[in-house]
């Protein structure tokens, strides 16, 4: 597979279109993106974060392992950082505004929280891609189905819509929106990018923000529907997405590691090591209790706390 990847995944992109400068790159082009994002997709940083992932991967398995040529090792190792460095230097280049991205391709799913939650980035621009990845925005939904709904519903519900900022004007028709800071935009890889980097580096009150919210994209638009699981879609569909689907899930773990705090130590393998890491909410208004279980092969470590006053 590595051998494969080596000898093929360059000219394969070259192929369909990429260029080694990313020049004239503005949306998504053929291949893997962030799934059902309700953004467009960069599916040019996914296929290089699951390369560099890939790589990262078999180096581990070959020290783990043993492998007596520590050649596959280091081969592996040194791909990933040619992947690292190559995301780094593309993503990073001045675009006249200090911004992370090339300004083509800024609002496109998966974007900086990948980089943040990757470690992709180096240290010292971590903070600037954070600002800008909080000038990030919403937009109207033009959902088939939601502006359906909006067709039929009275005008008195309509305006209670609008007084709650669920209904926006896009055009001269009333449409259902997304918002970027309290509900999900995030397909099935960027839910967890986005949630874990915002409680990781201070800003869990934003993070419980997008998990509480209501309107297109939520968990409370969902159960409004009456959901008993997840969906394939934040969004409704009738005849193409599944109603049981739990695609869009990457949100569980995160309430277990973050809301609640432990987690499998991402510096260990197998379960060795367990993180105790609660993310204190600013208020108990917000959330007022958490606990979680985390099974490992030792046995089951648990986690509960709750304000008291």
């Amino acid at each position: 597979w590595f051998t494969f990847l080596k000898e093929h995944f360059d000219t394969g992109l070259k192929a369909k279109g990429y260029d080694d400068e990313l020049k004239g790159y503005r949306k998504e082009g053929s291949g893997l993106g962030d799934w059902l994002t309700t953004r467009g997709r960069d599916t040019w940083l996914t296929h290089q974060g699951f390369y560099m992932a890939t790589a990262r991967c078999l180096a581990f398995i070959s020290k783990v392992l043993g492998d007596s040529k520590s050649s596959h090792r280091e081969e592996a190792l040194e791909i990933a950082n040619m992947v690292r460095e190559r995301i780094v230097r593309l993503y990073t280049r001045n675009d006249g505004l200090g911004g992370f991205y090339p300004p083509e391709v800024n609002i496109l799913s998966p974007g900086p929280e990948m980089s943040l939650f990757s470690r992709i980035v180096e240290g010292d621009k971590r903070c600037l891609i954070l600002r800008n990845y909080f000038k990030r925005e919403g937009h109207t939904w033009p959902g088939s189905d939601e502006n359906r709904f909006l067709s039929q519903t009275s005008e008195a519900v309509i305006n209670d819509m609008i007084k709650s900022g669920e209904v926006t004007k896009r055009g001269s028709m009333w449409s259902m929106g997304w918002s970027q800071w309290h509900a999900f935009n995030e397909g099935i890889f960027a839910i967890r990018y986005a949630l874990k980097t915002l409680s990781d580096n201070g800003f869990h009150n934003v993070a419980l923000a997008k998990a509480n919210g209501f309107g297109v994209g939520t968990f409370e638009y969902q159960m409004s529907h009456n959901a008993t699981t997840h969906w394939e879609s934040w969004w409704r569909s009738e005849d193409l997405y599944s109603h049981n689907h739990p695609m869009l899930g990457a949100s569980a773990e995160w309430m277990v590691s973050s809301v609640a705090g432990v987690s499998l130590h991402p510096l260990s393998s197998g379960g060795s090591r367990v993180l105790f890491w609660p993310r204190f909410p600013n208020s108990a208004s917000t959330i007022q209790y958490a606990w979680a279980d985390q099974g490992t092969a030792r046995g089951d470590y648990s986690i509960a706390w709750r304000f008291l006053n």
